[in-house]
């Protein structure tokens, strides 16, 4: 099933917003139909955010109060399935470190973290099954979003309706990025990566306003975001490690576990750093200008 997440530069505002939330929520449907559980999770926490992303563009226009709804309806559904996706980063994040570190260690290394968090969870998903959550609580909650949350207030077809978000957002994403480096802590640039992938969205729904401009934006703040994404799960995995919910026999083994995380994390700060410095380079004034100036161009 192909989602485009992109408006349609020949149709209102207002169809191409309530087209694309019509969408994602099909995409949710469509994942939980087709897919096996945790790359379902994976993708309907993704089209989650797609929608409050949506939202985010379109909220002055929408209202405060509209807007604050449908943002914390998607985001507190979301939470509800985040630490059994954080159990599947896990892996995914201990078996990008074996592919990264493996050589210089010896071949079972990550092996028995990895199988705890498989039978945790395995153990969590085997409880969301018996309380019907994928198969009666996770649909309804979707199919009330599908008839109730997504006829969304947007009036205006004026496209320069959503340049007050873009400029918030690009701000935001500026500020978070200096304090990131200014002040390093795991949740500076977990706020920072926020900002990043609310840029990224916008940058995706836009595209059609001009593609050869915006396919390369995008795949520069992509890239961003992914170094970002990447730094967050690491963050989250040692924290993991620090609990008492993994057990190791040697404590060298956490020791060396933690020396690979701050090597990696280093690394991908240090990309990110540039990237970012290059992507937030503009005033957000003179950036939400140049953005307005493309869709006024070229929209309708």
């Amino acid at each position: 099933m192909k989602m485009t997440y992109q408006f349609d530069k020949s149709l209102p505002l207002k169809k191409n917003v309530s087209a694309i939330a019509a969408e994602e929520i099909e995409g949710c449907f469509f994942s939980l139909d087709t897919l096996n559980i945790h790359e379902a999770i994976h993708e309907i926490r993704k089209r989650f955010k797609k929608l409050r992303a949506l939202a985010r563009l379109v909220r002055d226009e929408m209202g405060e109060e509209n807007y604050e709804e449908i943002n914390i309806y998607f985001r507190d559904l979301g939470r509800e399935i985040s630490d059994l996706r954080d159990l599947t980063a896990h892996i995914e994040t201990l078996n990008v470190l074996k592919e990264r570190y493996g050589n210089y260690l010896y071949v079972i290394f990550f092996n028995p973290i990895i199988t705890q968090l498989e039978k945790e969870r395995d153990k969590m998903e085997n409880q969301f099954r018996s309380q019907n959550f994928f198969s009666e609580y996770l649909p309804e909650k979707l199919k009330h979003a599908q008839e109730d949350l997504i006829k969304w207030p947007v009036n205006s077809n004026d496209i320069q309706v959503i340049l007050p978000s873009i400029q918030r957002v690009y701000e935001r994403g500026q500020k978070a990025l200096n304090n990131s480096y200014e002040n390093p802590t795991t949740e500076n640039f977990h706020e920072w990566r926020k900002r990043v992938k609310y840029l990224w969205y916008q940058t995706l729904l836009l595209q059609e306003t001009w593609p050869q401009f915006f396919e390369t934006m995008e795949a520069e703040i992509h890239l961003l975001a992914d170094y970002l994404g990447n730094d967050h799960d690491l963050m989250v995995l040692q924290k993991k490690l620090n609990s008492k919910d993994i057990k190791l026999k040697d404590p060298q083994h956490l020791e060396l576990m933690q020396a690979i995380i701050e090597r990696y994390s280093q690394c991908l700060r240090s990309e990110a750093k540039t990237k970012g410095q290059l992507i937030y380079a503009e005033s957000p004034e003179d950036f939400t200008k140049r953005i307005g100036s493309y869709t006024q161009i070229n929209w309708n």
